[in-house]
């Protein structure tokens, strides 16, 4: 195996740059065996396959930890010769060792052979330098490019909201106000208007024996036939409102065919529909 020039350690064959400081190494031929001397054993030879201060894996013949930087060439002391496996004697020096066990592979280490960033050789594991080109193997993790922060789009504004017109107030009755307006028969289109100044328009049947004669009479039409009482129902103002009141009659008020009920007063407004019993009208405000 060739020798670095610059620091000492042994590199395997071929290589170019020394993989423990990258120095360039020289070619040099590998020099011949000498001939083995009968009975002599080499000396022995320091191996560590893990670092005995951190326990990192070291490839043979390695002089100093990848890692932590600590010598490694402090062989363990041999242990005692028992004498057995030689007929004349223990030899004069221990037996020189077998080759060196696989290197333990730490959990999550990739199975791939790591390759040379700049020349693609292959290169052994734990290597600072490619043998090939001398190229730096540790190649500094990139920095994470701080990505900048996303705008917040500012809020939408409200959608308009159309404002709608309003509608004009009712005309307000004074108090006392009279009654104003008419009543149409719709079977013989006969216009019945209201007295002027009451405040409040009795609907019905006229009975002169017993002294009743309404504001509105239906006897001719069609009061008797239809069920009106004399008395039937009352039309009035209150506030802004005009309204009808059924007056406890014998066959009821009805407002746009809803039947009235007795004592309880319900608007009207103009266009509607009275039924006073069978007889039907359209009250008309003017």
């Amino acid at each position: 195996m060739p020798i670095c020039p610059s620091c000492g350690s042994q590199q395997p064959d071929g290589a170019a740059f020394c993989d423990e400081c990258g120095a360039k190494l020289e070619e040099i031929a590998p020099a011949p065996f000498p001939p083995a001397a009968p009975r002599a054993q080499p000396p022995p030879t320091a191996l560590a396959t893990t670092c005995p201060v951190c326990g990192a894996p070291v490839m043979s013949g390695e002089a100093f930890c990848d890692s932590c930087g600590a010598k490694l060439d402090q062989a363990p002391a041999a242990p005692p010769y028992s004498g057995e496996g030689y007929a004349d004697g223990p030899p004069s020096q221990p037996a020189a060792p077998g080759p060196p066990p696989t290197p333990t592979v730490l959990a999550g280490t990739p199975d791939a052979t790591p390759v040379c960033p700049n020349c693609g050789a292959e290169v052994e594991l734990g290597s600072r330098f490619c043998d090939m080109c001398g190229a730096p193997l540790e190649a500094p993790a990139p920095q994470p490019t701080p990505s900048a922060p996303t705008p917040i789009p500012p809020p939408a504004p409200p959608p308009a909201v159309l404002s709608q017109p309003t509608p004009p107030p009712p005309p307000a009755y004074p108090s006392g106000a009279t009654v104003q307006g008419r009543l149409v028969v719709q079977s013989t289109n006969s216009t019945l208007p209201f007295p002027p100044g009451k405040t409040e328009i009795i609907v019905g049947r006229e009975d002169p024996v017993s002294g009743i004669f309404p504001d509105v009479d239906l006897t001719d039409h069609g009061g008797d036939e239809g069920g009106v009482s004399r008395q039937h129902a009352r039309i009035f103002v209150e506030g802004s409102q005009v309204l009808v009141e059924d007056l406890n009659s014998t066959n009821y008020t009805y407002v746009n065919q809803q039947k009235l009920t007795p004592a309880q007063p319900h608007p009207v407004k103009d266009g509607d529909e009275l039924r006073f019993g069978r007889v039907k009208l359209k009250y008309h405000a003017i």
